[in-house]
């Protein structure tokens, strides 16, 4: 009986030092040992348009995430009027949330987008069409707009009318290949001007890491939906 109490105590003991070991000291251990937490990407932006002439962000331009980007409201009617639009945000979708049959193998991500209306009177409808998910912000990836009631990733279609500085918050999915990230959202419209060549030259919102240089391109190419 005293050894098998001395045994399991010297077990209890071993088991207990393991333990304060691995608290201590980051370098024994296979897990994460950062505590930072996880930050949720805003669905929407409170948005105010710059005062006087609107000016059109240049082809090529970095952005952050929430800083607001003035594009052609109708991507194949550039000359005819500018909206603002914010990104806020890309995230993973969280497993389960799309049905295979809409993926086809894809892992899906949800772009959080506000459009706001940059004008006394609105002439063209607000598109969306030209943003896309990217892991390089040079390569699109397959967008799509999302089936209904999808959890997390609302595709509000746009209002008929908005007056000068109201806003709808939307969002798109992006489909990456299988163990691609995809950190960066783009606008890489082909509007058929060369003025406005989005194609060449995407206007790129991030955190402000520098993009990968190098991994697979980031799925498949297509307009969104």
């Amino acid at each position: 009986m005293t050894v098998r109490n001395g045994v399991a105590s010297a077990v209890v003991a071993a088991a207990l030092l393991t333990t304060l070991v691995a608290c201590s000291s980051g370098g024994g251990s296979d897990e994460p040992t950062s505590t930072t937490p996880s930050v949720a990407v805003p669905t929407s932006a409170n948005v105010t348009l710059p005062a006087g002439p609107l000016a059109l962000t240049e082809p090529g331009e970095a952005l952050l995430w929430s800083d607001t980007a003035l594009l052609p409201s109708h991507t194949f009617r550039p000359d005819q009027q500018l909206s603002g639009f914010t990104v806020t945000g890309i995230e993973p979708a969280a497993d389960g949330a799309l049905p295979d049959s809409f993926t086809h193998g894809g892992s899906p991500f949800f772009i959080h987008l506000t459009v706001t209306q940059a004008v006394d009177r609105q002439r063209n409808t607000l598109s969306i069409a030209g943003f896309a998910g990217s892991a390089d912000g040079v390569t699109p990836a397959l967008t799509l707009t999302p089936p209904d009631n999808v959890a997390g990733c609302l595709a509000t279609p746009p209002p008929e009318t908005l007056a000068k500085g109201q806003s709808y918050a939307t969002c798109l999915v992006t489909l990456a290949d299988p163990d691609t990230q995809l950190t960066r959202v783009i606008y890489w419209a082909d509007t058929g001007e060369e003025q406005f060549d989005y194609k060449s030259a995407p206007v790129v919102w991030s955190d402000g890491s520098p993009a990968p240089t190098s991994g697979a391109p980031s799925g498949s190419v297509s307009p969104t939906g």
